[in-house]
């Protein structure tokens, strides 16, 4: 399993969708399961058909690493035969950019903001393993309206602005 297996994450909890009792629920955390840490599929494996990225989704998401630990990533995914898009600079932080299995875009972003401790008995060594989401990125053709929303009505505050990315953050900021 490429969750659980290349990346580290745990299988928090495997259940059933309730709509479609005859399709599993996978959900992946951290070693605890915490709020906010948990993502979750529906393998529909014979459906046939792969996504494609629009406008107005959610077309990336982002988890912690630890500063210093791309290199091992990078290795770590080569040998797993993971595509890798590269390795780039945002808001003064590296990004590593790939694809799961589905084609999926994730990233692992190395920040020396990262405080939340990695699983101490999964596969992935603890110094090296993932924390927890970082960010998503929403694609979207016109960013106004959204910015509105999350700024006005969902509380997040406009932090940073580069190559036409808008970062948000909430509470007290910070990853995850």
């Amino acid at each position: 399993d490429f969750y659980a297996g290349i990346l580290g994450l745990r299988m928090v909890k495997k259940t059933v969708n309730f709509d479609d009792p005859f399709t599993y629920h996978f959900y992946y955390g951290d070693d605890a399961g915490n709020p906010g840490s948990i993502m979750t599929f529906f393998p529909w494996s014979s459906a046939g058909m792969r996504g494609r990225i629009g406008n107005g989704q959610l077309s990336v998401t982002s988890f912690a690493v630890p500063e210093g630990s791309l290199t091992f990533w990078e290795a770590r995914l080569k040998a797993h035969r993971v595509k890798i898009r590269g390795i780039s600079e945002r808001f003064s932080e590296t990004v590593l950019s790939f694809d799961d299995p589905d084609g999926l875009l994730l990233e692992l972003v190395s920040s020396p903001a990262e405080r939340r401790p990695g699983w101490k008995n999964g596969s992935i060594p603890a110094d090296h393993a993932i924390r927890g989401f970082y960010s998503v990125t929403l694609s979207l053709a016109a960013y106004e309206r959204t910015a509105g929303l999350m700024t006005s009505t969902l509380g997040y505050r406009a932090v940073e602005d580069a190559d036409s990315r808008f970062r948000y953050e909430s509470g007290t900021g910070g990853p995850g």
